[in-house]
């Protein structure tokens, strides 16, 4: 018997060629051995995926991802179908979220251009009478306030405060727009459901920038790039 798990690179992602000999729980356990030996190699790096070798429910690619990223440093984004088609759809597809980054990144230069630089912890609360850009996350928990607008390169988790020196025109962004609480000029934007998928099935769904604006005294929420 060869190898039971290859890992293929190409330009875009990664592709993970299986045995359909083992059975799921080793091919797992294989799997996992295989990128912590590699884990140097892919240094922090984020890829999507696919398969080939063997079929795979959905429920079982899901599985391999979380993990892959659970035991590693590794991001995985999305999974992609292993066909002719695949590098030009993964690259569309990273091309769209570095897209969506740069598009929060310049829409935030009307802000004062207050910077942080990590994610802003649970029970965390950070304060600025001007504009901040957060280039982390703001996770479940965690308070951002600002006098003018609050833009998060990441995932918008907890509660965010701004336009809190009467300054309406203020609007919150985020590459993944999942507060808790949100508020501009001191009105509460509408609850977001919570999602209570699985962790890959929360995590694969495609990132899409979004911001909310106040407008006729109603917050407004809508992508930062239009479909």
């Amino acid at each position: 018997m060869g190898q039971t798990v290859m890992i293929k690179s190409s330009k875009c992602g990664i592709n993970l060629v299986l045995s359909p000999e083992l059975s799921f729980s080793e091919l797992l356990s294989e799997i996992v051995n295989r990128f912590k030996e590699s884990e140097k190699f892919f240094a922090k790096a984020s890829f999507a995926i696919s398969f080939e070798g063997r079929e795979l429910s959905d429920e079982e690619k899901y599985q391999i991802v979380d993990a892959i990223t659970e035991h590693t440093d590794i991001k995985i984004p999305c999974i992609i179908e292993a066909d002719e088609l695949r590098d030009a759809v993964i690259r569309r597809k990273m091309e769209e979220q570095e897209n969506a980054a740069k598009l929060a990144a310049e829409t935030a230069k009307r802000a004062d251009g207050t910077f942080y630089y990590g994610t802003v912890a649970a029970g965390e609360e950070l304060t600025t009478k001007d504009g901040i850009v957060i280039v982390g996350d703001v996770a479940p928990g965690a308070t951002v306030i600002s006098g003018a607008d609050i833009v998060v390169l990441g995932t918008l988790a907890g509660r965010a405060y701004a336009g809190l020196e009467g300054r309406s025109e203020s609007f919150i962004a985020a590459l993944r727009f999942e507060p808790e609480q949100y508020n501009i000029a001191g009105i509460y934007g509408a609850e977001i459901p919570s999602e209570k998928t699985g962790l890959f099935s929360r995590r694969n769904k495609p990132t899409q920038a979004k911001i909310a604006l106040l407008c006729d005294g109603i917050i407004n929420i809508s992508p930062l790039i239009a479909d």
